[in-house]
């Protein structure tokens, strides 16, 4: 039997780190590097902040609205979402999300890699860090 480099563990508010990218809020409870396929993030959308559609090959998704109220593009269908309700994307799926409430939109996301972490991404920070590459490309 092979030994599990991971370890479990408790995790408390303190433990969270905080990313500012596109103006949200991400706060990452569980960190990639410390799961071989699981991220848990919990997301903070300012009101009016919208994400465009767009898919990953890599990840499934399962968001968890926690407050507020978002539009949920699937696959070009629009859906409105609130708190206690939840939205499963798998890889693939055309998706997007906007915060269509007065206030903070706040929701889990809780990402699944199934073939294991994009290897240029193995941590949070080099997953923001290709991101912010991919918006300078494209400005």
């Amino acid at each position: 039997m092979s030994e599990n480099k991971y370890k479990p563990e408790v995790i408390g508010p303190e433990d969270m780190q905080h990313t500012k990218y596109m103006g949200v809020d991400f706060g990452v409870i569980l960190h990639r590097e410390k799961s071989e396929a699981l991220e848990v993030l919990l997301e903070r959308f300012p009101p009016g902040m919208k994400f465009r559609e767009h898919q990953h090959k890599e990840c499934i998704q399962f968001y968890y609205i926690l407050e507020g109220k978002a539009k949920i593009t699937l696959e070009g269908k629009d859906h409105t979402v609130g708190p206690g309700q939840s939205v499963y994307i798998p890889r693939f799926t055309d998706h997007g999300i906007e915060n269509v409430g007065n206030g903070e939109l706040v929701y889990l996301n809780t990402e699944v890699y199934p073939d294991g972490y994009l290897p240029d991404e193995p941590t949070w920070d080099s997953h923001i860090a290709a991101l912010e590459a991919l918006d300078r490309e494209s400005s």
